[in-house]
């Protein structure tokens, strides 16, 4: 087994040290550049370079968040600059979300540790072992998945390290999968810049306008995440690294749960499974330091379930008496010294870790009138002071009546002292920096795409067969077999969105279908493992190929096609090469993707895909879908995505196909919408459309 990892979040530099000293045996921040808490202090160069020194000090490592997804000028300008400057100052790892920002740290900074963020959605072992192939050195699981399922992955994947989130907040979306805040405010989730949404109350309401708001309005947000008594389990899963959420949180709390996990860790360690404890007035201790109604370790043991939900107004409340746990740590060292006439006099100093640091001062001589005792060289030798370190055990090898100046021991002690410090802070591992080379991209070429559909239902699959144009159609898994016996173009099957170990056995791909959209790295994995042909395979949207070092990465498997994410304008779709793409035109953007399951919390679980609305604030109706085939909800927007109008700024983007996504339609709003299409985008009539819809993101775009 690995050596396992306590891993706090630190907000600033004092927190950072503070963390450390209270147990942290590693901390991640973030830096003033693509991090996802874009609105968090966050470190400025110097300070994460004296946080890296103070880590490796005490033997401990230091993670920088780079868990945005970036924009080609973004990319290409400011991120090898921005890498190379915290690569030099020994960041012992990257936490990447960007397929792009991924390949660009193995191919300039190739020995530098990559992990993969929970934002990837990781829920099983073929997306961490897609990872894993390409060199990530760690993923961060979902926080969705059960201990069994961490299992799985490390049982399938038992070389790459494992890390899970513990303690703090939870986001009630798959992590990487909320567009709500960009779409409803232009703060993307995505770009570190969450308005969380999610703590906001709706109002819920059946298909018969009955309300189903039982227990109050707060349905979307979650309590906040304890595992404290499930450690042994997860341990015993197979993860190393024990990640606590809050890097935008104070030092008490920092410090504080970095110090009731480090006991139990270590109660772990030295006493095993069986005889493993949580005393009541730590988990008290836990919600002092603050919680959200409570706490919930929901995930580890089953799916979901309303005791997640806090339903009530989401305050983060903590005792009025809480105080942040600090004491200096001082490095334990053992020093040998040699005093022995006719010799150089030698100082060396060791830790437990097996740092050794050794000084030479001048040759002994006899002592012509007082000698220097062995109580002088023990007094000079131990002045550790104003140093990180304390001393633990000092031998002394020493000849009688010899002189040494006072100033040669302190001289040799400095000296030591110094040269151990430099091993400490420089860390183990040798840097390799390759030169940068931007990528150039000659640019688009104006076309007239193609069409393709997405399906979700049977009356949708008949209004799109009714329809000529529709040559490329893609449906779910359950519809493929009638949609076979119908549709004489090209057949997809529409892989779910989110991949759970338990659904792997549903899949089973006909050999009659053209090919396949993958919606999730987990699916990706899947497919590549069963010799699945690549060029079969279109990445959807939530493979999110938001510049073109995403795209020159995903082309190495030669997949098919990818889809344009939602988030990009039309002026940076110009930079990104659309060569390869498809971009969806129409659609209720998916705004969130949830295990927890609303339509179970308010209305019951009754396993039939059922449909509620939920209406936020500005008094939106939102449709939450139900996907019981493979346990999850999806919300969507409560105005359509329509971007005919655009024509031709899009037909400039030289894009290969249109696409066209049909998710809680009717059989007549989806033949509006295709005919909609033949009229404006094939045909040059001015499109025209009774209701409120949105351009989403193709014009403001998000920051």
């Amino acid at each position: 087994m690995n050596q396992l990892e306590l891993l706090s979040p630190a907000g600033d530099l004092q927190i950072f040290k503070a963390v450390v000293d209270a147990g942290a045996d590693a901390v991640y921040f973030g830096g003033d550049l693509f991090g996802a808490r874009a609105y968090a202090k966050n470190f400025t160069i110097e300070e994460a370079a004296e946080a890296i020194r103070y880590a490796h000090l005490h033997g401990r490592k230091a993670y920088l968040t780079v868990n945005t997804l970036l924009k080609n000028l973004e990319i290409e300008s400011k991120l090898y600059d921005y890498l190379r400057a915290y690569v030099e100052n020994g960041i012992d790892a990257f936490i990447v979300q960007d397929f792009g920002v991924f390949n660009f740290i193995r191919e300039y900074f190739p020995n530098t540790h990559v992990h993969v963020s929970t934002q990837c959605s990781l829920c099983t072992g073929h997306g961490a072992k897609f990872f894993e192939d390409l060199g990530a050195t760690r993923i961060v699981t979902a926080r969705e998945i059960s201990f069994e399922e961490i299992a799985a992955i490390h049982k399938e994947c038992p070389e790459l390290e494992i890390e899970s989130f513990i303690h703090g907040a939870l986001c009630v979306c798959y992590s990487g999968q909320c567009l709500m805040s960009s779409i409803l405010g232009g703060r993307s989730g995505n770009r570190g810049r969450c308005a969380q949404p999610c703590r906001l109350p709706y109002e819920a309401y059946d298909d018969n306008g009955k309300h189903l708001n039982k227990k109050g309005s707060y349905i979307l947000s979650p309590k906040d995440f304890c595992t404290i008594n499930y450690m042994p389990q997860m341990i015993e899963a197979g993860v190393m690294s024990f990640k606590i959420e809050g890097r935008m949180k104070q030092l008490s709390y920092a410090t504080g749960v970095v110090s009731v996990y480090r006991h139990y860790i270590d109660q772990y360690l030295y006493r095993g499974a069986k005889n493993y404890s949580v005393t009541e007035e730590d988990i008290q201790k836990l919600l002092d330091y603050g919680n959200r109604s409570g706490f919930t370790d929901l995930y580890m043991t089953r799916h979901n379930g309303p005791e997640m939900i806090t339903f009530e107004a989401p305050s983060h409340t903590k005792s009025e008496s809480e105080s942040a746990v600090t004491s200096s740590a001082k490095i334990k060292l053992d020093c040998k010294v040699s005093a022995i006439l006719g010799k150089e006099f030698e100082v060396q100093f060791s830790d437990e870790s097996g740092h050794i640091a050794t000084s030479k001062g001048n040759v002994i001589e006899a002592a012509s009138k007082k000698p220097t005792t062995r109580e002088d060289i023990e007094k000079a030798v131990s002045g550790l002071g104003n140093t990180p370190f304390e001393l633990n055990k000092l031998s002394i090898d020493y000849d009688d009546n010899i002189f040494l100046p006072v100033s040669v021991i302190k001289n040799a002690r400095r000296a030591a002292i110094d040269e151990l410090l430099a091993q400490l802070e420089s860390g183990d591992r040798d840097v390799v920096i390759k030169d940068f080379s931007e990528l150039n991209f000659k640019g688009n070429i104006s076309s007239l795409p193609g069409l393709f559909v997405t399906v979700s239902n049977e009356e949708q699959l008949k209004a799109a067969i009714s329809f000529d144009e529709v040559k490329r159609l893609a449906v779910p898994y359950s519809l493929f077999d009638k949609a076979d016996k119908t549709f004489d173009g090209e057949l997809f099957i529409y892989l779910p969105t989110v991949l759970r170990k338990e659904y792997l056995s549903k899949l089973k791909i006909s050999p009659k279908t053209a090919g396949v959209i993958a919606a999730s790295y987990d699916e990706l994995g899947w497919l590549i493992s069963n010799n699945y042909p690549t060029e079969k395979i279109i990445l959807d949207h939530r493979l999110y190929t938001f510049n073109n070092r995403s795209i020159q990465g995903f082309n190495r498997f030669s997949f098919g096609m990818d889809c344009i994410p939602y988030e990009l304008s039309i002026k940076e779709l110009k930079h990104r090469d659309n060569s390869r793409s498809q971009m969806i035109i129409y659609s209720r953007i998916p705004m969130m993707v949830t295990a927890n399951c609303t339509v179970k919390n308010t209305l019951g679980c009754r396993k039939q895909n059922d449909r509620i609305t939920i209406v936020d604030r500005k008094n939106e109706n939102l449709i939450v879908q139900c996907n019981c085939d493979y346990c999850y909800n999806t919300i969507y927007n409560s105005k359509r995505f329509i971007a005919f109008e655009l024509k031709q700024d899009l037909l400039s983007l030289g894009i290969r196909e249109f696409r066209l996504d049909f998710t809680v339609e009717d059989y007549r709003e989806t033949s509006d919408i295709l005919k909609a299409y033949q009229e404006s985008i094939v045909g040059d009539r001015p499109f025209r459309f009774s209701e409120d819809y949105t351009k989403g993101h193709l014009k403001r775009g998000v920051e």
